[in-house]
């Protein structure tokens, strides 16, 4: 034991303190990452950009684009009919509103004239509108009806309706769970990326420690083989965990929206981490030099990274490719977080967790069968 903690230490200590550089990058890549992401992603997004056509210029239309603007979320402008294409292709607004001339006087005469919204076909934001101003017209139709046309108890009324507004509607955030959780994914998608990568490092120092002749010469000590590999795995497997508790406060200090606890993500990652031990172990022991390793890690890697869903969500994935994801372990992580996000408790997904578990013990076991081999040969020779 005391070997082992010895050779941990002194992984650390090279991975750390010889190459800081190399181990900050790696470690704040993701997190860098998610920061460009979020302003990529969310430039705009957390508002509905809403232009006004106001013919009727009354109070009563001004209560319903006050209503709107006093909403937070929305940006509410007054735009020209005849832009409204232009500003439409630009992305500029997401819904115009326009109230025809003599609006007020109809509602007031008991003929209730409807709002024209206009929105991009199929995005579900001109509903949502909808929705409030339906709101609004409701109440207002009802004060029409109780004025009796009578113009003067009419804008009574209305201005009463005007200044008790913001206690008929309350308003949440109009941005559903759906953005937050494809960005979170995106990112743990990433994240996973770069703990993969780091755990390959496990499998390069093996490599370079036999290049420097460093590794025959910690067999002289009283250093069994196994000693040796437990000792990498536990200093690599360290390695990916500060990544993973680092990603998750860049995750808190972001406010994402996961829709999971820090411990059932830590939980899940710190799987993927073993499974990226494991996997790199495995792709070292087929592979004659560091070059070689890693020309096989770097295909394993991107082939698990893309059909596991890590980029690519798995319900739009081909038929035969989403068949093939069941091999993947990163497919069975990523199912993990999203069926979390869908509603199920963590208890739940025991056997997806229980399923990454036995790929990095699968890992594991080939690259102890095949090192043994190796290790083999060359005390033989």
């Amino acid at each position: 034991m005391k070997n082992i903690l010895t050779l941990v230490k002194n992984n650390l200590r090279v991975d750390i303190v010889k190459n800081p550089f190399e181990f900050l990058i790696g470690l704040l890549a993701p997190v860098i990452i998610l920061y460009i992401m979020l302003i990529v992603m969310n430039t705009n997004s957390g508002y509905i950009n809403i232009g006004i056509i106001d013919n009727d210029n009354s109070k009563t239309s001004s209560i319903i684009i006050n209503s709107l603007k006093n909403k937070e979320g929305y940006n509410v402008n007054e735009i020209n009919k005849t832009d409204i294409n232009n500003l439409f292709s630009e992305k500029a607004i997401n819904v115009v509103i326009e109230i025809e001339d003599e609006f007020e006087k109809g509602i007031i005469e008991g003929n209730i004239n409807k709002v024209k919204v206009t929105s991009i076909e199929d995005d579900g934001v001109g509903n949502l509108i909808k929705e409030f101003i339906n709101m609004d017209m409701m109440n207002i139709k009802d004060i029409s009806l109780a004025s009796n046309k009578d113009e003067e108890v009419y804008y009574k009324a209305i201005d009463n309706y005007s200044k008790n507004i913001s206690v008929n509607i309350k308003k949440e955030s109009l941005s559903d769970l759906h953005s937050d959780y494809s960005s979170s994914q995106i990112y743990i998608g990433f994240l996973i990326m770069f703990m993969l990568i780091r755990g390959m490092r496990t499998a390069y120092r093996i490599f370079d420690e036999k290049d420097e002749n460093i590794y025959m010469r910690i067999f002289m000590a009283p250093v069994r083989t196994l000693e040796y590999y437990l000792a990498n795995v536990i200093s690599g497997y360290i390695s990916i965990l500060i990544q993973v508790i680092l990603g998750i406060i860049s995750i808190n200090m972001l406010s994402i929206e996961i829709g999971l606890k820090n411990i059932e993500l830590f939980i899940i990652l710190s799987l993927v981490g073993l499974v990226s031990i494991s996997l790199a172990l495995c792709c070292g022991a087929f592979a004659k030099n560091r070059t070689e390793a890693s020309n096989t890690f770097n295909f394993a890697n991107m082939l698990l990274l893309m059909v596991g869903g890590a980029f690519v969500p798995l319900e739009i994935m081909p038929s035969l490719i989403e068949k093939i994801s069941y091999f993947t372990p990163i497919r069975w992580a990523m199912k993990t977080i999203s069926d979390i996000q869908q509603g199920y408790n963590f208890s739940e997904t025991y056997k997806y967790l229980f399923i990454l578990f036995l790929f990095s013990v699968a890992f594991f076991v080939i690259a102890a069968h095949k090192t043994t081999k190796s290790e083999k040969k060359i005390m033989i020779n």
